[in-house]
């Protein structure tokens, strides 16, 4: 709407990297506004987006990080990542993912200090045209409640709908031959590639499968029909 968001703080961190990682590829970021990170799988938006929230985590808690470089105020840090269906409590996957979601948004309205959030495949418990529908309305709605928001998708129309209130970055694959080989830089813009179809060949699924795939693939982005 017309409302005038909050402003936002500003994260710069150089040179981050998940301490866990042997060899890890430092990449930097600095944002005062929202990130959408796209990608193909495997390519590391879940692994930068654990590095990121682990190094607020560090640096407000034991004043070390896991980077060469850190700047941001005191931020409230929560994340959405890695859930799971609660059998126990009989909560679909959906359902987790909207309470996660939700108490997100509901600690914006409460006193103290910025929120700064990750989160993992945005609504991924749902259909295509209501995941990316809701996702766009409730990362908007980040925004405007000045949450600060590191989110990753698979959904590409998102960095569309969302190319004016979020800052687009991505990480992409290379192919070797017939292997997949992964850079784990971060870089600007939107992803322009998708390698699902390509790791289904090089994991050895049989061509019969992988070929009707690519062309059914093929069909639906040419003319948005499946066949």
């Amino acid at each position: 709407g017309s409302e005038t968001s909050p402003s936002l703080p500003l994260l710069r961190i150089t040179d981050l990297y998940h301490p866990l990682i042997d060899h890890a590829v430092p990449n930097s970021i600095a944002s005062n506004g929202q990130v959408l990170l796209t990608g193909s799988n495997a390519s590391g938006k879940s692994t930068f987006l654990r590095a990121a929230a682990l190094a607020v985590l560090l640096a407000e808690s034991l004043q070390t990080v896991s980077a060469s470089g850190y700047r941001a105020p005191f931020l409230r840090i929560f994340s959405s990542m890695a859930l799971a269906d609660n059998l126990e409590g009989g909560e679909s996957y959906f359902i987790v993912e909207i309470r996660s979601l939700k108490r997100i948004l509901d600690a914006a309205g409460e006193n103290g200090a910025p929120v700064f959030c990750c989160i993992d495949e945005v609504l991924r418990g749902t259909n295509t045209a209501e995941r990316i529908a809701a996702s766009s309305a409730i990362l908007e709605n980040m925004k405007q409640r000045g949450i600060l928001c590191f989110a990753a998708t698979h959904d590409l129309e998102l960095t569309e709908l969302l190319k004016a209130q979020y800052e687009n970055y991505h990480f992409e694959e290379a192919m070797e031959g017939a292997d997949v080989a992964f850079r784990y830089q971060l870089l600007a813009g939107p992803a322009d590639t998708r390698n699902a179809i390509r790791l289904l060949v090089a994991s050895g699924y049989d061509p019969a499968v992988t070929k009707k795939a690519e062309e059914r693939a093929e069909h639906f982005l040419a003319t948005g029909d499946w066949k």
